[in-house]
């Protein structure tokens, strides 16, 4: 007769919380071996350690070998598990250091592409300031579309999400952070480069029968009725797309005008009294975690 796994006794230890966090890390990750650059050990490592894992756990989480990563159907509950359980770990830790003298914890924060290079953005100027009030508080940031940051706020993994205010979620809050100015521009051989260098009259028209570079991710309704007079040339994600195409010369492209300053002399705006428009960006956030002080202190110096 086969022994029975010992069942889980409901005691976490630091230990546990290690190779949680391995664990989940490894899912995200798509497998072992994508997993090991972010865990920054070996493959052999990584599946002992899970092996750990499923011995304190008393279950088997995945299958790991020659026929690939796969998760197994209590590995799928238990990832899920582990993953909201890791979050209200952070959110216990930052919470009980807002009622200490001590501010601990961290911050996730998730932007979209290329907003850094806008001077009007304070983000840079609000780590700064707060490492300097709470240097103790780790601030991590990853970069993605609109709808992956701000599902990843309400999913709970960012804390944070810089976004363009194109549509607004119940769950979310939301304050307008500044005005993002976004132009039309040329680069590289395209036929029009010659003609806004020149200062030759052009036309809407002239200007629409190119391809534009358009995005794949949800825009505002405003922001798709001022693209679809244009040809669909490429569908992007992310900003840098935008630039390489534009770059390449074969496309128009919506972006930005402060990248226009990281690139002098390779992009150019086109007519922009009629296809330049502006966005206001926002830091949203989850309205249930109004409560936490290291998230507040830190809004309070994003806020304008």
């Amino acid at each position: 007769m086969p022994r029975r796994k010992k069942a889980f006794s409901g005691t976490v230890n630091d230990v546990d919380l290690r190779l949680m966090r391995v664990f989940k890390t490894v899912i995200e990750c798509g497998g072992l071996s994508a997993a090991q650059t972010e865990l920054g050990v070996g493959r052999s490592t990584i599946s002992r350690q899970i092996s750990d894992l499923e011995t304190r756990l008393g279950m088997r989480l995945c299958h790991r070998g020659r026929s690939g990563f796969y998760l197994t159907q209590q590995g799928q509950q238990a990832y899920e598990f582990i993953d909201h359980f890791l979050k209200q770990s952070e959110d216990f830790t930052s919470r009980i250091a807002s009622i200490s003298n001590k501010m601990v914890g961290k911050i996730e924060i998730g932007m979209i592409d290329f907003t850094m290079s806008d001077v009007q953005n304070p983000l840079i100027s609000a780590i700064r300031a707060f490492q300097d009030i709470s240097p103790d508080v780790l601030i991590n940031m990853m970069t993605g579309s609109p709808n992956e940051v701000e599902r990843g706020v309400i999913d709970g993994k960012l804390h944070i999400g810089i976004v363009p205010d194109y549509q607004r979620h119940p769950s979310l809050n939301y304050i307008t952070l500044y005005d993002e100015r976004v132009g039309l521009f040329c680069g590289g051989n395209h036929p029009l480069v010659d003609d806004v260098r020149s200062g030759a009259p052009l036309s809407d028209k002239d200007v629409c029968r190119h391809k534009l570079v358009h995005r794949a991710y949800f825009e505002s309704e405003r922001l798709r009725k001022r693209k679809q007079i244009f040809p669909v040339g490429s569908t992007v994600y992310q900003t840098e797309a935008v630039l390489s195409l534009v770059r390449s010369g074969a496309y128009l492209g919506y972006f930005p005008s402060h990248c226009q300053d990281l690139f002098r002399d390779e992009f150019y705006e086109i007519l922009p009294d009629v296809f330049s428009y502006s966005t206001p960006i926002c830091a949203v956030w989850r309205t249930d975690r109004n409560q936490s002080a290291i998230l507040q202190d830190f809004l309070d110096l994003l806020k304008p």
